[in-house]
């Protein structure tokens, strides 16, 4: 069978930044016609101030961890993903802790180095790895935000993850129509990218076998879906974007259906080869305005309820916020592992992982930082379990840890001792 060029496809699509899903005839050898492992997909998906905490850890002697209430929602992929324990981060004293939690999370900057910035920032691992990936996509790295404010009164530094340096923001993407149409738009065209890419498939897609055109057709269809949300999207906002509307309300998704769009649209980007980094926040760090959780029947500040959780009441209303997070967080890796990509699943090919800066919350602690990893990383990793590690592990050592699998070649990263004991299989 003669070899497609995947670049020459893309440009030939009308300029477009589509991409195919993998396909079993990019993927062979000529000479063995053995399968090449798919390439390596990093995502780091950020929930604010930390999580409660005897309803995300299991005790000591257990290793039950999906039986805890925050984390049942993970049960579906129980075999794919691994709780880590003992990570922590250094708390720069005497500068704002939920501004350094986030701004710093993914900071390459050693806290006890000299700071070119009022916080321990620096160039954050996803664009560290993009530097040695982004040639392979058409997109470099996706930064993906779930923040639907617009009172802009908060810093900076706590609605971002992604930095290309000190006080250097990698701007998150909020919109979700404005995602979809870096993804999929042709900017010169008001023909629909599906269409595009049909017209110019036409040519080749008699050489194709029937589990790729399963694949072609089953890619299509989830972008067909995702542009029929998007069509009723922009319609609500053609009638209601002159009205002066309080967030969350002024758009026609709950809290719930917001974020599941934002993640089917991270899935798409990861299942197109459109690019193999990015962050999503799922929340901003501290806001001072509450937010309204439509699913959860109420609206509520997340940062005024981790400093009142001693009242059972409010405890009760906070395991829910977080456990919905969780829950959503799952969805999107149910996602990728129900696509199928050469000898495993999309989820097999990736590293996806669920985090925060803050241990907790009530007390502004960053040791025993909570952080599930999903994925074996084409099974490099060990799945399925919790990850004990040593007290006091730098969180820098996990950083590091994911920045060589994804083939950075780093040996440092921030202050980290070397990559994470244990977490390879």
């Amino acid at each position: 069978m003669k070899q497609m060029d995947r670049r020459k496809f893309l440009l030939g699509t009308g300029g477009s930044m589509m991409a195919l899903p993998w396909l079993e005839m990019h993927a062979e050898e000529p000479s063995t016609r053995k399968l090449k492992e798919p390439s390596l997909r990093f995502a780091s998906f950020y929930s604010p101030m930390g999580f409660v905490r005897d309803h995300f850890f299991p005790g000591e002697d257990s290793d039950d961890f999906l039986s805890m209430p925050t984390l049942r929602p993970l049960q579906s992929v129980a075999d794919k993903v691994t709780l880590i324990t003992g990570l922590y981060r250094v708390n720069v004293r005497g500068i704002d802790v939920h501004n350094q939690c986030s701004s710093c999370y993914l900071s390459s900057a050693n806290p006890y180095g000299e700071l070119k910035s009022p916080y321990p920032m620096d160039r954050t691992l996803d664009h560290l790895i993009a530097d040695k990936v982004s040639h392979r996509t058409p997109i470099r790295s996706l930064e993906l935000n779930c923040n639907t404010f617009k009172d802009l009164r908060e810093s900076i530094y706590l609605d971002n993850i992604s930095w290309y340096g000190p006080e250097h923001v990698a701007t998150s993407m909020k919109d979700p129509r404005k995602v979809y149409r870096r993804l999929f738009r042709t900017g010169k065209s008001e023909k629909d990218i599906t269409d595009l890419i049909l017209e110019d498939a036409a040519n080749f897609e008699r050489t194709l076998g029937r589990h790729d055109k399963d694949k072609m057709d089953e890619y299509f269809t989830s972008v067909r879906e995702v542009e029929k949300q998007i069509e009723k999207l922009t319609k609500h906002y053609a009638m209601y974007e002159r009205a002066d509307m309080k967030e969350p309300d002024e758009v026609p998704m709950t809290r719930g259906e917001y974020i599941r769009m934002m993640g089917k649209l991270l899935v798409l980007a990861f299942q197109g080869d459109l690019t193999h980094v990015a962050t999503f926040m799922l929340a901003p760090e501290r806001w001072g305005t509450p937010q309204r959780f439509h699913e959860l029947n109420f609206t509520k500040s997340h940062h005024g309820l981790t400093h009142s959780q001693g009242r059972d009441d409010v405890k009760r209303a906070l395991v829910q916020v977080d456990r919905f997070y969780v829950e959503l967080f799952a969805e999107v890796l149910e996602q990728l592992d129900a696509i199928q990509e050469g000898e495993g699943t999309l989820l097999d090919h990736s590293m996806i992982t669920l985090g925060s800066g803050l241990g907790d919350g009530k007390d502004h602690t960053m040791d025993e930082l909570p952080i599930i990893v999903a994925g074996s990383a084409n099974g490099k990793i060990k799945t399925g379990r919790v990850l004990n590690c040593s007290e006091k592990t730098p969180l820098a050592n996990l950083w590091l840890s994911q920045a060589q699998l994804m083939g950075t070649g780093m040996q440092k990263f921030a202050d980290s001792t070397g990559p994470l004991k244990g977490l390879l299989a």
